[in-house]
């Protein structure tokens, strides 16, 4: 058995975002990540209050991960590409991690991960408002865009898309650019 002294919040989120990728969100227990890391479910409970606030936990780092990549590659871009490189960027964190992925897009896990859904929504408001796309004149449009990102994403994870890799990717680009169209016609 891992001693308490060595299991920190680090290792049990990491070995929570292991088992949900391997096993799913609904799959994960405390028990299960105790057993995994080596220590009594009671343990687990100096990290986390509850498994929804562990799934919280797990949602933010995700949410962390994906907005420090997302840093990196809006640097310097604005509008259109803007637009384009998040939801690229936004894609290829929930394809790298599909596991993961429910967390920032299935309803059903909203009310038990309610920080992490306020992080996200932080993350739109953050590349939304250097963008101007957060009066009430471009609402519509900015949830155009959010709903076709998500709805691809949620499709393409959920295998709904039967095609070669490079035809998705295409896709992909294409249907962004049909929803971006949409964004900018309000400039």
């Amino acid at each position: 058995m891992v001693k308490k002294r060595t299991l920190t919040k680090e290792k049990v989120l990491e070995m929570a975002e292991q088992l949900i990728e391997e096993k799913g969100i609904n799959q994960l227990t405390i028990r299960d990540l105790a057993s995994a890391l080596e220590v009594r479910p009671q343990s687990i409970y100096n990290y986390a209050h509850s498994l929804g606030d562990l799934l919280d936990q797990v949602g933010l780092h995700f949410i962390n991960q994906i907005s420090q990549q997302l840093t990196k590659q809006l640097i310097g871009i604005s509008g259109r590409k803007a637009l384009m490189t998040f939801a690229q960027e936004f894609r290829q964190a929930c394809k790298q991690h599909p596991g993961l992925a429910p967390l920032l897009l299935d309803l059903n896990t909203l009310p038990r991960t309610s920080k992490t859904h306020q992080a996200l929504i932080e993350l739109y408001r953050d590349v939304f408002t250097p963008l101007q796309l957060t009066d009430d004149t471009t609402k519509v449009e900015a949830t155009l865009y959010r709903s076709t990102l998500f709805g691809f994403i949620v499709q393409e994870i959920g295998g709904f898309l039967n095609l070669p890799a490079e035809v998705v990717d295409e896709r992909f680009d294409q249907t962004m650019t049909l929803a971006i169209d949409q964004v900018r016609k309000m400039k």
